[in-house]
């Protein structure tokens, strides 16, 4: 099966379906991350629970990432024991419950446990949801679907923007109750519709569900020709054995990176990707730009509308960035906006340094400019590939565990940084900046230098690039039936 033949399959509408339904539950991640940054700029919210301290202000952030970090932990579990499908389910199910408790707090102790309880379930989706899209895509297009999931995170932190600018006009606790209670409907959606989505055909080969896989894959990969019918066949049997072949050799929990090479290497990269994507400094940008806003002496609406025009960023270059990366690939788009984040934080540093005391506009204004040129940066290089990167270099047999663990690397560090991040803002001002400019630039040297390329290759092909054995390799198969794998096959066990 040619690179060529890979890209030029459609997308099936059935496959589009159900990956837009699954990242609804982004959806959900998005608005429950985005909606803190407008809530605790609401002077209603804040003198509702005031004393509302620096110290308060990181731990409602951070809490919600501590949540999420036991959500990972746990989808590391259900999403291989229960499934990709009831584990986004059950995240479902806890969002509502947590997104109740926020919207009827009384207690900023209530606040934070409801919270907790979101971020947990927005924990389970942010591991989840990746897994799940990368492995019903089609190869050539599996950058585009999985990406969906970044797509919507970038929506769901926008609508989030925008839903805390209009309430900035309402009075009283409908201020920040309703954008609170938002959060809701998404989950909503997933629970009531969540039946009709589909299995993981690669998580129903694990369980030895063979025919269950073979229907519900040809459904998402439907052929629509003989010679698509043939690639189908082709594919089919690809991952089937390759699955049987690493199910095989599987240890249980941790053990599998500890006795490979392969899938220590394939850690050691996820969980770096992982970290540079919170080391260019997004959440920090995205949590704090209220303050940022205010600290260059603008009040009022304006913070707000700002807000709300920084969340649009997120969703356009998104979206841009999702639809060429099966073209430009991973490594080359990763490295490159590396440097142009770098670039762009100095901007936003120096203009910052010089205007936030001044009574120029003009500065001023060229420092928000920046910012949101590093918004704009960030959601068309990192947004999605880190999403897209990690369950894509996994291997079956330590894919939901391996991309959990370094999915909380990424979350620690968004903990950490939304602690300190208003302490160091409010000690040190512009000079925090410093600390992104530098991490950026290593990020991008260490991805130029030891990230592999996974553009248009099936997931069991990618597990060539870490040495591992490929039990069926089609790229020198010229014809694509059935008998063809069959011979390859044979071929491999003489």
């Amino acid at each position: 099966m040619s690179e060529e033949q890979k890209y030029r399959r459609k997308i099936n509408p059935y496959t589009l379906g159900c990956s837009m339904f699954a990242v609804v539950g982004s959806l959900l991640y998005g608005i429950d991350s985005g909606v803190i940054s407008t809530t605790i700029s609401h002077p209603t919210f804040t003198n509702y629970f005031a004393p509302f301290t620096p110290g308060i202000k990181g731990a409602v952030v951070s809490t919600f990432g501590g949540g999420s970090f036991l959500g990972v932990l746990f989808a590391g579990w259900s999403a291989d024991a229960w499934g990709r499908k009831y584990s986004i389910m059950f995240a479902a199910a806890v969002a509502l419950i947590g997104g109740i408790i926020q919207t009827s707090s009384v207690k900023i102790g209530m606040l934070i446990a409801g919270r907790i309880i979101g971020g947990f379930a927005v924990g389970v989706m942010n591991m989840v949801i990746p897994v799940y899209n990368s492995e019903i895509a089609p190869p050539g297009k599996r950058g585009l679907i999985t990406g969906l999931h970044g797509q919507f995170v970038s929506i769901g932190f926008g609508t989030a923007n925008w839903i805390g600018f209009a309430c900035s006009y309402a009075s009283g606790a409908f201020q920040w109750r309703f954008p609170l209670a938002f959060q809701c409907l998404p989950a909503l959606i997933v629970l009531l519709g969540i039946f009709w989505l589909p299995f993981s055909p690669r998580w129903l080969l694990e369980k030895d569900r063979v025919e269950e896989a073979y229907a519900i894959l040809k459904k998402l990969h439907g052929p629509q020709n003989v010679e698509e019918e043939e690639l189908f066949e082709a594919e089919f049997l690809q991952m089937k054995e390759q699955i049987r072949y690493d199910m095989s050799i599987k240890a249980s929990g941790f053990k599998p990176f500890l006795q490979k090479k392969s899938n220590r290497k394939r850690l050691a990269i996820s969980v770096a990707v992982q970290a540079f994507t919170q080391l260019t400094g997004v959440n920090v940008m995205n949590y704090y730009q209220t303050d940022l806003y205010k600290g260059l002496g603008i009040t009022g609406h304006t913070v707000l509308l700002l807000s709300g025009i920084f969340g649009l960023d997120g969703p356009t270059f998104n979206l841009l960035g999702i639809l060429l990366v099966d073209s430009w690939g991973r490594k080359r788009t990763l490295w490159i906006t590396n440097i142009a984040m770098a670039l762009s934080i100095v901007c936003v540093m120096c203009f910052t340094a010089v205007f936030q005391h001044s009574s120029n506009q003009v500065g001023k204004g060229f420092a928000i400019a920046f910012l949101f040129i590093f918004s704009a940066i960030y959601s068309f290089g990192y947004n999605s590939i880190h999403y897209i990167y990690v369950p894509e270099i996994m291997s079956q047999e330590v894919r939901a565990i391996g991309t959990a663990f370094a999915v909380e690397v990424n979350v620690l560090i968004n903990i950490v940084l939304n602690q300190v991040s208003p302490i160091a803002f409010a000690n040190i001002g512009w000079r925090y900046y410093v600390v992104f400019i530098v991490t950026n630039l290593i990020s991008a040297v260490v991805v130029f230098l030891y990230f592999p390329e996974t553009k248009g290759k099936t997931l069991e092909e990618i597990s060539q690039l870490f040495g591992d054995e490929l039990i069926i390799d089609m790229s020198d198969i010229t014809t694509v039936g059935k008998s063809d794998v069959e011979a390859a096959m044979a071929s491999h066990k003489e």
